[in-house]
């Protein structure tokens, strides 16, 4: 048996994206060229390593077997690369991450951008979904690493502190309850537009509402915070975002804050990597990047 890093890099690329065509263009190959390589693969372990669901490919339990294993071999030749290349101290390669939405879209997306600017012969794949999305992500080895907004109680995960965050309740600016404070029993009744289920930043607000027995009514529910800004200006109820999403309509004045008395809603991002994945050089000067450009407020 002779198995290829050409081999091994195309399979994991493939478990990564779900697609043969996606994983050509990760690892540079025409789309041929990549099925071949598959195929000369799982002929010569004997054995199917994927599923086709629809027009994706997802790991079957010999893929997930495999995909550590091949991902280890992968990091350790890159370790190799890095230590005797004569320009190991520049950066160069791609970083697959995901973040749950807040992080992805009102702090990651630009310190992908800047990281790569600086560092231009890199480039940061941020894929941005909701906390449990970004926990699979990790766990099935398509992200290096995860920043969510959720908990994580994935015993394969190592999971640290990174960053602080606070949630708002906001609403129309001509709602009765605009600017007021008010306690938690006065807003029962009250309907509320929240994110979906699976997103951190639902779940930590429903967590904190429920100790008050606050008992939100969940009239709709929207993946972005734009929708939920959105369906809120038109009038649908009480929303609950990061400040980090609502600085620019606050300032505007086209929302306002309803400030509820006991609500507590402080809360913390969190880092994740797989604890049988040793975080690769540029995913850790990736994080270090972030700490510094984003001025992430680390825990007391």
């Amino acid at each position: 048996m002779r198995i290829t890093l050409k081999q091994l890099l195309v399979f994991e690329a493939v478990a990564r994206s779900g697609q043969v065509a996606k994983a050509a263009a990760r690892v540079n190959l025409s789309a041929p060229a990549t099925s071949m390589a598959l195929a000369e693969l799982e002929k010569q372990l004997d054995t199917r390593l994927f599923e086709r669901m629809g027009n994706k490919l997802q790991l079957n339990s010999q893929g997930i077997l495999l995909l550590p294993l091949a991902t280890d071999v992968l990091h350790r030749v890159e370790q190799i690369e890095q230590v005797f290349s004569r320009q190991s101290a520049d950066l160069i390669g791609q970083l697959a991450i995901s973040a749950s939405s807040t992080i992805g879209n009102y702090l990651l997306a630009k310190a992908a951008v800047a990281f790569c600017q600086q560092h231009t012969q890199t480039h940061v794949d941020v894929a941005i979904t909701n906390t449990q999305e970004v926990i699979q992500s990790v766990a099935q080895f398509r992200s290096e690493i995860g920043f969510i907004e959720g908990y994580c109680t994935d015993n394969r995960l190592n999971i640290e502190l990174w960053h602080r965050d606070r949630l708002l309740v906001f609403c129309h600016p001509a709602h009765p309850l605009a600017g007021c404070h008010v306690k938690p029993h006065e807003l029962k009744g009250q309907t509320w537009v929240l994110r979906e289920e699976g997103s951190g930043t639902r779940e930590y607000f429903v967590n904190a509402a429920n100790e008050l027995d606050m008992q939100p009514e969940v009239k709709f529910c929207f993946a972005t915070p734009d929708a939920i800004k959105q369906a809120v200006k038109q009038g649908a109820g009480l929303g609950v975002l990061s400040e980090l999403a609502l600085d620019k309509e606050l300032n505007r004045k086209e929302l306002a804050l309803v400030h509820i008395e006991g609500l507590m809603l402080e809360r913390q991002f969190y880092r994740i990597t797989h604890k049988s994945r040793q975080v690769t050089s540029l995913g850790q000067a990736f994080v270090d990047f972030c700490n510094n450009f984003l001025q992430v407020k680390l825990p007391i």
